[in-house]
C-alpha cells in the first residue's frame, strides 16, 4: 500500500510541470503561434526563481512565518521571468514573422547558456545550478489534520509531496478552461489560430491577441519551470531535461483541449514515476544485467515516440498555427 501511495503521490508531484507547460504552449498555439521555446521557458522560470529564492527576502521574517506566500511569490517571479522571455518569441514570430519553429529553437539554445552565464556572474563559481532552501510543503497540520490520526499511506498520499504550486496548478486548469470556452476572449483568441482573417474582419486585433497568447504561455510555463525544479530535488540545473518538448507532447496527445491535457500529463508522469523509483519497485522486471533505472528512464521519451505515432493523425492543431498573419490574405 505504501509504495502505491507513493507511485501515485510521485506522479502527481511530476504532472504538475507538465500541465503547466502544456496549457502553456495550448494558449499560444490556439492564438496561431507554435510555442517550440517552451522548454526555454521553463528553464528561464526555473532560474530566476532560484535567483529568488536565494537571495535575502528568504532569510527574512516572512519566510520564516508564512512560507507559503514565498512559494506564492516565487511562482508569480519565474511565471513574470517566463513572460519576459516568451516576448522574444513573440516579437520574432508577429512583429518580423519569422519561421516560430527556428525562433523557437534558437531560444532554447539561448536559455541554458543565459541560465549558466547569470549563475556565474551572481556567484562566481563554476556552478551552473542553485539549489533552493527547504520549502515546506503542505502537510496534513496546514490543513487543521492531526497526522497523528491518519494512517501512513494516507498521509504519504495526500500530504507527502503536495505543495502549493499543485493546489494552484489545478485552479490554473479550471480557470483556462474557462477563460477558453467561455468567455469572449477565449473565443477571440480560438478564432485567431483558427482563421485570423476572418477574425480581423469582426473588428478582432489579431497582433494583439497572438501578442496575449504568447504572454500567457509564457508565464505559465515559468511557473512550469518552478514547479519542475521542486519536483526534482529542489534545485535549478539550467537544465528542465525536455519537459518542454515533452509538454508538447502532452498537448498533442491532449488535443489542446485542457482537460485532455490533464488526463495526458498524468500518463506521461507515470512512467517519469516509474523510471525514478524503479530501484524500489519490487515487482518491476530487471531484464538481467542491464541496469534497470537507466532502461526504464528511457520510458516518458518513447513513450512520448510512441504515442505520437499513433495519435498525431488524428489531433486537429488550430488551423492557422505557425502561419504569420498577413491583412491582406483573404
Amino acid at each position: 500500500m505504501d509504495t502505491v501511495a507513493i507511485l501515485i503521490s510521485k506522479t502527481v508531484l511530476y504532472a504538475v510541470p507538465l500541465l503547466l507547460g502544456a496549457l502553456a504552449g495550448m494558449f499560444s498555439e490556439r492564438s496561431g503561434i507554435i510555442n517550440i521555446a517552451l522548454e526555454g521557458i521553463m528553464i528561464v522560470g526555473s532560474l530566476f526563481a532560484g535567483v529568488f529564492l536565494s537571495g535575502a527576502i528568504i532569510n527574512s521574517a516572512l519566510a520564516e512565518n508564512a512560507p507559503q506566500l514565498i512559494v506564492f511569490i516565487t511562482m508569480i517571479v519565474s511565471g513574470l521571468a517566463g513572460l519576459i522571455f516568451s516576448l522574444l518569441l513573440a516579437f520574432a514570430a508577429i512583429k518580423l514573422k519569422a519561421n516560430q519553429v527556428i525562433s523557437g529553437t534558437a531560444l532554447n539554445i539561448f536559455a541554458p547558456a543565459f541560465s549558466v552565464l547569470l549563475i556565474y556572474a551572481l556567484t562566481y563559481t563554476g556552478n551552473s545550478k542553485i539549489p533552493f532552501p527547504d520549502l515546506i510543503n503542505l502537510n496534513a497540520e496546514a490543513f487543521g489534520i492531526d497526522s497523528t490520526n491518519i494512517a501512513d499511506w494516507v498521509n504519504t498520499l495526500l500530504f507527502k509531496n503536495l505543495y502549493l504550486t499543485t493546489i494552484l496548478s489545478i485552479v490554473i486548469l479550471i480557470i483556462a478552461f474557462t477563460v477558453l470556452y467561455k468567455t469572449k476572449f477565449g473565443l477571440r483568441l480560438r478564432a485567431c489560430g483558427e482563421h485570423p482573417q476572418a477574425a480581423d474582419s469582426v473588428g478582432i486585433n489579431v497582433i494583439k491577441m497572438r501578442y496575449t497568447g504568447v504572454a500567457i504561455s509564457g508565464f505559465l510555463a515559468g511557473i512550469g519551470g518552478f514547479a519542475f525544479a521542486m519536483a526534482n530535488g529542489s534545485v535549478h540545473q539550467s537544465d528542465v531535461l525536455g519537459y518542454g518538448f515533452l509538454a508538447l507532447a502532452v498537448m498533442i496527445f491532449g488535443n489542446w483541449k485542457p482537460f485532455r491535457i490533464l488526463f495526458a500529463a498524468l500518463f506521461f508522469s507515470f512512467f517519469k514515476t516509474i523510471a525514478v523509483l524503479a530501484s524500489t519497485i519490487s515487482f518491476l522486471p530487471t531484464f538481467g544485467l542491464i541496469k534497470v533505472e537507466n532502461l526504464y528512464k528511457m520510458l516518458p521519451y518513447i513513450l512520448t515516440l510512441v504515442v505520437l505515432a499513433f495519435t498525431s493523425k488524428k489531433s486537429r492543431a488550430p488551423k492557422a498555427e505557425g502561419i504569420p498573419y498577413d491583412p491582406g490574405k483573404r
